[in-house]
């Protein structure tokens, strides 16, 4: 830490705030900070999957506000401790009231290794990855090996959301090993994600200064900011949701504690560290209006905080924080992002979690099923789980399995017919039958249609579109497009509905109107559903509490034979 500018005309203006600081000292002493950690606690929050804990045996989990910043501004109505590279031995508290304007000097950029997700498998099958390595090897591809999750230990629970990713044909960026990935798609079943490997990280110096006195701080790589007590953190115009319609700016408060630190592009990324009851009391009514029946919200706040849990160690890799607040991670809108019912809910289902035989429930969750929910393995690869393997979301007597066949069986005219002729006991119709989102129709033009997929193959206007393959739900996994110069088959659910202008789901049948061939007029899609299906369907949750079923029965439902256990 080094004090520049002139300091004695510094502590000279910071004088009367001191006098004020030294006589409540008198009479009592400061408050701790709102987190007591050790400097080892602080440093293992950064570049590791490592999740510590709070006194009460909570987990403290750190999630990126915002990033590629190239300053900051932060205050508090509170008195703040700012801890440069996290360093006990060197602490700057700070007078209620007073405003840092933070920069990056001598930034040097970090350097990541991006690869192609081939497979997914368990995380002690080292024989399974050894022969998937040397199958990838042999057809020429470069092969290496990641580990993603995190072992956790909660209350005398050990909670291994752990795997091994096989993965293949390493690039510079990430847009390099999409498209990567896109291209290995068309030959090769690989799950079309991209994983990080971080290979130099970044580095420089960060400079506070106080707005106020000109008083400056200067921190490597790392600015700790703590609140004294129950302060909040202020920070001035944070961006958020980037890349997508929702994008803007805003200043939010935060609870818990904040730190800055210098991302690969040598820019800021602004963290909160904070409990994850804390977190969850903003990310629920972000991904559900307080304003629905508290059962549902009761399960969607037991459903976000398996997210919470079984997404540590899986994102973000090469950054110096566990989780983000978009919708890549979990929408976390800070303190200021809170609202009574909502609070209320957390509160009520603190610590609880789903369980299965093979340990904690991935409990993803999405808009509306539009009847039937999807498997995760078809969704995103890796090891079947009984409890999020696709579900009729309609009554079944109590402890009755879930059907073994789906809704829209093996043909393209049940699908038909299933999107047609819904089921009219279906939860989520209840909800969302009047929005749009249960069953709903849009069109393309062949012009887009034809643009969208020769951008990725030549083969000309699209005169036919052909869902080859389906998962349990009906949603599509596979399409091929065929052209007058060849066929184009493109995988995914999310990819395909990307290409074909963001569908609502991939649950869907095309009919094609009008016979000009260039290029052929107009595709109309029906549909039913909103989002990837898998996991509580949200719309199907609010109806199953209008219909008086409690949070565990609606998570029962959502997540069958799983365990609502308590962790903390």
């Amino acid at each position: 830490m080094r004090l520049a500018l002139p300091l004695l005309c510094a502590l000279l203006a910071l004088w009367p705030l001191a006098r004020v600081a030294a006589r409540e000292r008198t009479t009592a002493s400061p408050p701790a900070p709102a987190l007591e950690m050790t400097r080892k606690d602080r440093l293992a929050v950064l570049y590791s999957n490592q999740v510590i804990f709070d006194r009460s045996g909570e987990p403290l989990v750190s999630v990126r506000v915002t990033d590629a910043q190239p300053s900051v501004r932060f205050s508090s109505r509170g008195r703040l401790t700012l801890l440069p590279s996290a360093d006990d031995g060197a602490r700057v508290l700070t007078p209620a009231g007073a405003s840092w304007r933070v920069r990056v000097e001598s930034a040097t950029l970090g350097k990541t290794r991006w690869w192609v997700a081939a497979e997914r498998l368990p995380a002690g099958d080292m024989a399974a990855a050894a022969r998937s390595r040397a199958r990838w090897q042999a057809a020429g591809h470069e092969v290496t090996i990641l580990e993603s999750g995190a072992l956790l230990g909660i209350a005398g629970r050990t909670l291994d959301t752990r795997s091994l990713t096989v993965a293949v044909d390493p690039q510079t960026s990430a847009a390099e090993a999409l498209a990567r990935a896109d291209a290995l798609l068309e030959t090769n079943e690989v799950l079309g994600e991209v994983i990080a490997e971080p290979i130099v990280r970044p580095g420089g110096w960060l400079v506070a200064r106080e707005e106020r006195t000109g008083l400056e701080l200067r921190a490597r790589d790392l600015l700790w900011i703590s609140p004294m007590g129950d302060a909040a953190i202020e920070v001035d115009e944070v961006e958020f949701g980037r890349g997508t319609a929702h994008h803007g700016r805003a200043d939010r408060r935060y609870g818990g504690e904040l730190y800055l630190a210098i991302g690969t592009d040598g820019l800021i990324a602004v963290v909160n560290l904070a409990s994850a009851e804390t977190l969850l009391e903003s990310v629920v009514p972000s991904e559900m209006p307080a304003s629905m029946p508290a059962e549902a919200l009761k399960a969607q706040a037991v459903a976000a905080r398996g997210q919470l849990l079984t997404k540590v160690g899986t994102r973000h890799r090469s950054d110096p924080y566990l989780l983000c607040a978009d919708t890549h991670c979990q929408v976390y809108g800070g303190a200021g992002r809170v609202d009574p019912r909502t609070t209320a809910a957390v509160r009520d289902t603190r610590g609880l979690l789903l369980f299965e035989e093979r340990g904690l429930v991935d409990t993803v969750y999405s808009s509306c099923c539009g009847g039937h929910g999807e498997a995760f393995e078809a969704m995103w690869g890796g090891e079947a789980s009984p409890a999020v393997h696709g579900y009729f979301d309609t009554p079944r007597p109590p402890g009755a399995p879930p059907p073994a066949v789906a809704a829209a069986a093996a043909t393209e005219s049940d699908v038909a017919r299933y999107i047609e002729q819904p089921p009219e006991g279906a939860y989520c119709k209840t909800s969302a039958g009047k929005s749009g989102l249960f069953r709903w129709a849009t069109t393309r033009s062949g012009a887009d249609v034809t643009r969208a997929v020769n951008a990725l193959a030549p083969i000309g206007p699209v005169h036919a579109i052909e869902v080859i393959r389906r998962g349990r739900s009906g949603r599509a996994l596979a399409v091929k497009y065929t052209g007058p110069s060849g066929e184009y088959v493109h995988k995914g659910e999310y990819a395909n509905r990307k290409l074909l202008g963001h569908l609502k789901s991939g649950l869907w049948i095309v009919s094609r109107d009008g016979d000009a061939p260039q290029p052929p007029g107009t595709w109309t899609f029906k549909g039913g559903g909103h989002g990837h299906g898998v996991g509580m369907c949200q719309h199907g949750a609010i109806g199953q509490a209008l219909q008086g079923r409690t949070a565990a029965q609606i998570l029962e439902h959502s997540y069958p034979g799983s365990r609502l256990e308590r962790a903390w």
